[in-house]
């Protein structure tokens, strides 16, 4: 009697797991070598963690197929493939399809492509007529990078093609749309093939993927950069963001003022606050039916982000007579700092396991915005500091500060990795920096002493091409500025025609960046610091290609530092006048303050007689010297290339009259390594190195 109990018991129990087995919802993984798990360990791919994410109520199948395409025509077609017979045969109530890496594939794409999106729907029609309730999920590529054998031969343009039809794919056919490529285009440390992702990767993909099959539950949450005591941009939209549960409402209070929106299908929500004037404190709330958050004492002024490296970085407490500005501290109540601190300087050491890990995570970068006290202020970018105060005394509105800066950091580490991959030139070496010669030695060698510990073949480091953009600047793009800060270009000049395509790239990238969520937003200009005086060859040459660069770049406008350099060091100390000048700059070019604030900048030269050459200069009315008499600076080079410095007979309003030998060829100006010239404008604006063609 007792074994027929047992024996009822365990069929009960048999009987109950097959029913439960039925009753699950079958989840039918199609696609490629990143589908299939392509040198992952066996248990990792992404549909068996995806499998793990959704649990006993579902089962999950993986029908990947190395190397295939999905063009029926194309070299590997899914389309005739056993995985195919095999996943129909599975008769799934879910398919989630992930094809199309290899179709940019040479032997695909350029011959094939006019069918891509007529094979897609034949190959979810083969699904749909099988089972009509079937739920169809059309995922968008998982990226493909720079360094891949195919990269620059048709992949890359081809890949952003293929990225468009899938997206047409899923609007015409009301499908849901995953996105593959957006959680993982940061993360190419995941990529050791600049094509697979490994187990971290393939994590990220079922994740994604979960959080679009089941409805995200997640606590209210503002982003990072939205904390107490902030400064919001006056006369624009501000872009609050943040998330909450899926398909959440949430409101946002300002002022007695509600915005309302609901959160997407994963769990983001955003809501532009209308444009106010100058003003605060305000409080802003932002809540659910079940949470809230309450941001206090919020100001409206002028937020300016500042960044570059070390000499933007350079604290207030280190700059010569900072002691009377931290001392006036507490005046100057409604400037505000949100100060980006790093993880780990990038001094002379190797980094642990852990925070090479962070840094790969691009947890790199941590703050929060505050006050200024006697107790903080030090800690500040002396620029940037005194940049603010020199403002907020002319203008007597709030002062936003954002500081965002890595010491040691070279143009590429700044630049979106979309406008690096999309340059032909930049795409050739971004992949490969650590070794290449488009990238200084200090930059080089630096890094490689930070990752001698490094397991990634592409482990992330700040002076890596995209980093500081993909860590830094990307989670400030939708913030609303009034301008940029620059002070960079110590780790580019070894490369001054490389610096000048960088530069402007750099510009171009973070413009389109910040112009992408809201219309209006149509300038962000660029206000640079000159690099100073320093006895290193190239320096010379890179501050009138800085110089060049002013003049060529719309919006973009230099404040001149070679008369505040030091010889020996890379670090002068001397950094609050170089505030004041580019606070001078905005006056001018924002409100109209201030009437020659830029650099004096040769126009024409002409021959007064035989040994005369006259030069005539904008942005100066009369001219003055600083620090001596006697005028300091100028050089002439004959057709022999012999150089002779050169006297100066008269100062004449807006001319300078030289006296010049014979034969000449050029004029130059301050282009000692570290220089001495003391020639300024009427207002105590240095002139800036230059060259000039006779």
């Amino acid at each position: 009697m007792i074994n027929l109990y047992k024996l009822l018991f365990l069929s009960f129990f048999l009987l109950l797991d097959v029913m439960l087995c039925q009753a699950k919802k079958k989840v039918a993984c199609i696609g490629d070598s990143v589908t299939k798990g392509y040198n992952i360990a066996s248990g990792k791919s992404y549909p068996e963690q995806l499998q793990r994410l959704l649990g006993h109520a579902y089962q999950v199948e993986n029908f990947g197929r190395n190397g295939a395409t999905l063009l029926e025509q194309g070299h590997n077609s899914y389309l005739t493939s056993q995985q195919l017979l095999d996943a129909l045969a599975f008769n799934p109530d879910i398919v989630i399809i992930a094809l199309g890496l290899n179709d940019t594939d040479p032997r695909n794409w350029p011959n094939y492509q006019s069918y891509f999106q007529r094979d897609y729907n034949k190959l979810i029609g083969l699904f749909k007529n099988q089972n009509p309730e079937i739920e169809v999920f059309v995922c968008q590529m998982s990226p493909i990078f720079s360094g891949h054998p195919r990269f620059l031969s048709g992949t890359r343009d081809w890949y952003s093609k293929i990225q468009s039809e899938i997206q047409e794919v899923a609007a015409f056919g009301g499908f849901k749309l995953v996105h593959l490529h957006q959680p993982l285009a940061s993360r190419i440390d995941l990529f050791d093939d600049f094509l697979h992702p490994n187990e971290r990767g393939a994590e990220i993909i079922a994740k994604t993927v979960f959080n679009n099959l089941k409805a995200i539950k997640q606590p209210l949450s503002v982003h990072q950069n939205f904390t107490s005591h902030m400064v919001l941009q006056r006369d624009q939209k501000n872009r609050i963001m943040g998330k909450a549960d899926a398909e959440q409402f949430v409101t946002v209070e300002l002022n007695g003022v509600r915005s309302s929106t609901t959160a997407d299908d994963t769990g983001n929500w955003w809501v532009d606050l209308e444009a106010l004037p100058a003003g605060g404190p305000c409080r802003i709330t932002i809540h659910t039916r079940s949470d809230s958050i309450v941001l206090d004492d919020v100001l409206f002024g002028d937020v300016f982000l500042a960044s570059g490296q070390s000499n933007m970085a350079f604290p207030l407490r280190l700059a010569k007579g900072a002691e009377a500005l931290v001392r006036k501290s507490a005046k100057y109540e409604r400037i505000r700092f949100f100060k980006n601190n790093v993880l780990k300087e990038t001094a002379n050491e190797e980094w642990d396991p852990s925070i090479l890990n962070s840094i790969n995570e691009l947890q790199y970068f941590s703050g929060t915005w505050e006050r200024i006290t006697p107790a903080n202020s030090g800690g500040f970018s002396a620029i940037a500091y005194s940049f603010a105060v020199e403002l907020y005394d002319q203008l007597d509105v709030p002062i936003g500060i954002v500081e965002l800066a890595v010491g040691g950091s070279p143009t590429e580490s700044w630049i979106s990795r979309k406008s690096l991959e999309q340059d032909p030139l930049l795409a050739s070496y971004i992949h490969s920096w650590r070794t290449s010669d488009f990238i200084q030695d200090f930059c080089k060698d630096r890094a490689n002493v930070n990752l001698r510990l490094a397991q990634s073949k592409n482990q992330r480091h700040p002076y890596q091409p995209a980093y500081n953009f993909e860590a830094g600047y990307d989670n400030w793009k939708d913030t609303s500025l009034k301008g940029i800060l620059w002070y960079q270009g110590e780790s580019n000049a070894h490369n001054i025609e490389l610096h000048e395509h960088l530069f402007g790239t750099l510009v171009n990238s973070w413009r389109q960046s910040y112009q992408s969520f809201a219309q209006q937003r149509t300038r962000l200009p660029f206000y640079t610091v000159q690099l100073s005086s320093l006895s290193r060859p190239s320096w010379p040459m890179f501050r009138d290609s800085q110089r060049k660069l002013s003049n060529k770049l719309s919006d973009v406008f230099m404040a001149v530092s070679s008369d505040l350099g030091d010889s020996l060091d890379v670090h002068p100390k001397d950094k609050l006048p170089i505030g004041r000048r580019l606070a001078n700059l905005v006056l001018k070019h924002e409100f109209e303050r201030v009437n020659n604030a830029d650099s004096p900048q040769p126009v024409k030269s002409f021959f007064l007689g035989e040994n005369l050459l006259g030069i005539t200069f904008r942005n100066v009315k009369q001219f003055k010297t600083e620090g001596s008499n006697q005028i300091i600076g100028f050089q002439s080079k004959d057709h022999h290339g012999n150089y002779k410095d050169l006297k100066v007979v008269e100062l004449k309003g807006d001319t300078v009259i030289l006296e010049i030998p014979k034969n000449i060829s050029a004029i130059f100006y301050g282009y000692a390594p570290f220089s001495r010239a003391n020639l300024v404008n009427e207002d105590s604006v240095p002139v800036s190195t230059f060259s000039l063609t006779i």
